[in-house]
């Protein structure tokens, strides 16, 4: 499984110096400075071929309304099925590591971190926040408005039996 370290550092340096709004408008001009390319943009999101050195060198643009909420990046190749977990788990976890060390290098400290099948650690800052994380079969980085953020960790309202 092939990392793109210095791809995924470089994103998410851009990312923290970007100057966002979360306007679909932001899209264009963050790709070209990321040197990739807007395949297609559509109600509810959009595709991106970026420039990383990896089997699936693609991210999603997710949002409603003229904004955007979240950007999933793939930052690392992505195992196929027929490959056993036990030769993806120690490959994908090494990955994870080295990632988490690289953009520790360039970014704050991490705000929130959590451990184990499915880690995950993420930078709260300004006008970004930036997530790696880990699914089963590869690593992504994720690049959320910070309002959206902000929603989805609002604590569930409790119900009174």
């Amino acid at each position: 499984m092939h990392v793109d370290i210095e791809g995924a550092t470089r994103i998410a340096r851009l990312a923290a110096e970007f100057d966002w709004t979360w306007a679909v408008d932001d899209l264009e001009p963050f790709c070209a400075q990321a040197g990739w390319e807007l395949v297609e943009l559509r109600q509810g999101g959009g595709s991106i071929r970026t420039n990383l050195h990896v089997c699936r060198p693609k991210a999603n643009m997710f949002g409603r309304q003229h904004r955007m909420d979240w950007i999933s990046i793939f930052v690392t190749d992505v195992a196929d099925d027929a490959t056993p977990m036990t030769v993806v788990r120690p490959l994908r976890n090494a990955g994870f590591a080295n990632l988490t060390a690289a953009l520790t290098s360039v970014l704050p400290i991490p705000t929130y971190s959590e451990p184990g099948p499915e880690a995950t650690i993420r930078w709260d800052l300004p006008k970004v926040v930036v997530e790696l994380g880990i699914s089963p079969r590869a690593i992504h980085l994720q690049l959320t408005s910070p309002k959206y953020q902000a929603w989805v960790d609002e604590p569930e309202p409790e119900y009174e039996d």
